[in-house]
């Protein structure tokens, strides 16, 4: 990502939004169109693997905005020297 392309936090926080409850409704649509007896456990173990991936990925980005935010209450411009001028310049 370049400097002048950004994607904050309220892009990406809208962005998770929609998607999820795009897939929810599409679950939900999905699930009362089927028939109990067409209903398939392994098909739907497959969304649920799924599920249980994205939990640890949205755990992870949680952790990492944490970090974020811890390192950023303790950032002290005195001494933090030229840590960041590489990085952000």
């Amino acid at each position: 990502m370049s400097k002048e392309e950004t994607y904050g936090a309220q892009a990406i926080a809208e962005d998770l939004g929609n998607l999820g409850g795009e897939l929810a409704t599409d679950t939900e649509m999905t699930l009362m169109e089927t028939k109990p007896e067409d209903f398939d456990h392994d098909e739907w173990e497959v969304l649920r693997e799924a599920i249980k991936a994205m939990r640890e990925k949205l755990d992870a980005m949680e952790e990492m905005i944490d970090r974020a935010e811890t390192e950023a209450e303790e950032y002290d411009e005195e001494t933090a020297e030229d840590r960041y001028e590489t990085y952000w310049a």
